[in-house]
């Protein structure tokens, strides 16, 4: 069975960044598990993000696109790479999901990924960081309350950095 949770922040005020728009991805580096970052072997070429609303709850999804008019892209939505939280010069998104494979399953593995997407002088940095640890299938570790909690300090299995102009 597994669980996901999004924190999902309602953002007040009209000082929000405003990540709309599509952008050029100038660089892309990546490390798995984390460590030396190295240049993405196949990167993505242009970035989409769009503006969405769940539950009155404002968020920025993004789609990596082919094409610099962003009408041939994948990914995007809630569920995808969201970003519900406002902070300074952009915006961040948390995801934690615990998971295993049945009662007869006797190990849990616990995840939390944390992602932002910073917008400076139409210059993006989108970076994203992948945390992971299996624990035992119990009720009280199996839960994304659990993930949670031990965010960072879990082993680090993922890290994404992509540098972007706007265009």
């Amino acid at each position: 069975m597994r669980r996901v949770a999004l924190l999902i922040v309602a953002a007040c005020g009209t000082d929000d960044a405003d990540l709309t728009g599509n952008y050029r991805v100038d660089t892309a580096v990546e490390s798995e598990p984390c460590g030396a970052d190295a240049p993405q072997a196949d990167p993505p070429m242009f970035l989409r993000f769009t503006e969405d609303e769940f539950f009155g709850a404002r968020f920025f999804s993004m789609e990596v696109c082919t094409d610099a008019a962003g009408t041939v892209c994948t990914g995007g939505g809630l569920f995808g790479d969201s970003f519900s939280e406002p902070i300074d010069d952009g915006w961040r998104g948390i995801v934690t999901s615990s998971g295993s494979g049945g009662e007869s399953d006797p190990t849990c593995t616990l995840f939390y990924s944390s992602s932002s997407a910073l917008l400076v002088n139409r210059k993006l940095t989108v970076e994203s960081t992948e945390y992971s640890e299996t624990v035992d299938n119990t009720e009280a570790l199996c839960t994304t309350d659990e993930a949670q909690k031990r965010n960072l300090s879990m082993p680090c299995i993922r890290h994404e950095k992509l540098e972007a102009s706007q265009l």
